[in-house]
C-alpha cells in the first residue's frame, strides 16, 4: 500500500513538473523580441543575410543612410514599410515555418534598386 501512494505521489509530481515546464516554452509571443538593426544604402542593405529561429520574436529596425527606402517580404506575410535617413522604419514578426525568404526594397530609390535585396534563413529551433 505504501509502495502504491509514492507511486502515485512521484506520478503527480512528474505530471506537474511537466506542466509547469510546458508552460514556460509554449509562451514565444510573451518573450522579449530579438532586436536587429539594417542599414540601407544605394543599392544594398547591411546585413543582407540575417539568420532567425521559428518561434524566436524578431523586431526589426531599418535605417537608411542616403535616401528613402522601403521593406517588403511577402513570403513571411511582414508589413511593407518605407523610411528616411534620420526616420528609422520597424517591423515586428515571428518566423513559423523554416526556409529561405527573400527580401527587397519596396521603394524605387534609383537605378540600381532592383538588386537592392536580402534574405531570412529561418532554421527550426
Amino acid at each position: 500500500m505504501l509502495k502504491a501512494r509514492i507511486a502515485l505521489c512521484a506520478a503527480a509530481a512528474v505530471a506537474l513538473v511537466s506542466l509547469l515546464l510546458g508552460a514556460q516554452t509554449q509562451t514565444p509571443s510573451a518573450a522579449e523580441p530579438r532586436k536587429i538593426t539594417v542599414t540601407a544604402k544605394k543599392y544594398e542593405f547591411s546585413p543582407n543575410r540575417i539568420e532567425l529561429k521559428v518561434g524566436e520574436p524578431v523586431e526589426i529596425t531599418f535605417e537608411s543612410l542616403d535616401a528613402e527606402h522601403g521593406f517588403t517580404c511577402p513570403d513571411l506575410k511582414t508589413e511593407k514599410i518605407t523610411y528616411k535617413k534620420d526616420s528609422p522604419g520597424k517591423i515586428t514578426f515571428t518566423p513559423e515555418k523554416p526556409g529561405t525568404y527573400q527580401f527587397k526594397c519596396a521603394k524605387w530609390c534609383g537605378f540600381g534598386h532592383g538588386k537592392m535585396k536580402g534574405e531570412f534563413v529561418v532554421t527550426a529551433p
